[in-house]
């Protein structure tokens, strides 16, 4: 069977530890030259060395802080000046910022996480999208999650920079349509990573009791595997999810692998989409 992204060029920013290492890896297993975007060089380099393991398609790296604007207008000029021809992107670069009651915490750190986590995310698909020159349908997937579908208390910062990456990924799938671009947004779940140890750190004051007991219970069960979210996303760049676009979906959750799934994704406007829900009415009375 022919590896889904064979010959595509990606870039993963985040793509260095977690969620991102394992969406680096699926790439580069299904055929992808990857773009390796993260603020600790250290990181990139172990990374990129794991996947030239694997493919020795010429991976790069690139340090950088997606928050800063111009260090993303800099990357852009490097892979213009590298004749770097894109075919997708992956925003998964983002932190948990601070936790506790909106009231108490460091508003400072409030706005570098949406700094980082949206901002970052608005940045990349600014600056690259005119630069993605594949010759299919163009591909860019965001990282949503925690707080997007459902209240997050004490997470605020986090929450709401991840549902505002919803509403752009919708607005931006409508902007970008005649441009022949597929955008859609994952949620991968309580997948272990480092984020995690913010919560345990603080404690159950300021995580809030049940959120603190329900993140040991995940640790001591494992959590939801990254591997998930990777498959995913490797579909979402790959030819195989072509009409598919302004999409917020669950890699745990939904069947996104199965047919009949994939042509609601196409067909449905407001399938897996963020909507006013009233009376909770979902199934008709017979």
């Amino acid at each position: 069977m022919m590896a889904i992204l064979e010959s595509k060029t990606i870039i993963i920013t985040g793509g260095s530890l977690g969620i991102g290492f394992a969406v680096t890896k699926k790439c580069v297993e299904e055929g992808a030259r990857v773009i390796i975007v993260a603020r600790n060089e250290v990181d990139l380099k172990r990374t990129v060395e794991e996947m030239e393991k694997i493919s020795s398609r010429n991976h790069l790296i690139y340090p950088m802080n997606v928050g800063d604007l111009n260090r993303i207008i800099k990357f852009a000029e490097w892979c213009n000046n590298k004749n770097i021809l894109i075919d997708g992107l992956v925003n998964c670069a983002g932190i948990y910022g601070p936790i506790g009651k909106t009231t108490d915490i460091d508003l400072n750190k409030f706005s570098e996480t949406l700094q980082i986590n949206f901002l970052g995310t608005v940045y990349m698909c600014s600056v690259f999208a005119p630069l993605i020159k594949s010759e299919s349908r163009k591909k860019i997937v965001n990282y949503s999650g925690g707080g997007a579908a459902s209240p997050f208390a004490n997470y605020s910062a986090y929450a709401t920079s991840k549902i505002a990456i919803v509403r752009f990924t919708e607005n931006l799938s409508l902007e970008l349509a005649e441009d022949n671009f597929d955008i859609n947004c994952v949620a991968p779940g309580f997948v272990l990573t480092r984020l995690h140890d913010q919560t345990l750190e603080v404690g159950p004051n300021k995580s809030g009791n049940s959120f603190y007991e329900n993140t040991k219970k995940q640790i001591e069960s494992g959590g939801v595997p990254p591997e998930k979210a990777a498959d995913l996303t490797a579909f979402l760049l790959s030819d195989e999810s072509n009409g598919i676009t302004g999409k917020f979906i669950s890699a745990p959750w939904d069947k996104w692998d199965e047919s009949d799934f994939q042509e609601m994704l196409r067909n449905d406007k407001d399938f897996a989409t963020l909507r006013r829900i009233d009376n909770k009415t979902f199934f008709k009375k017979s």
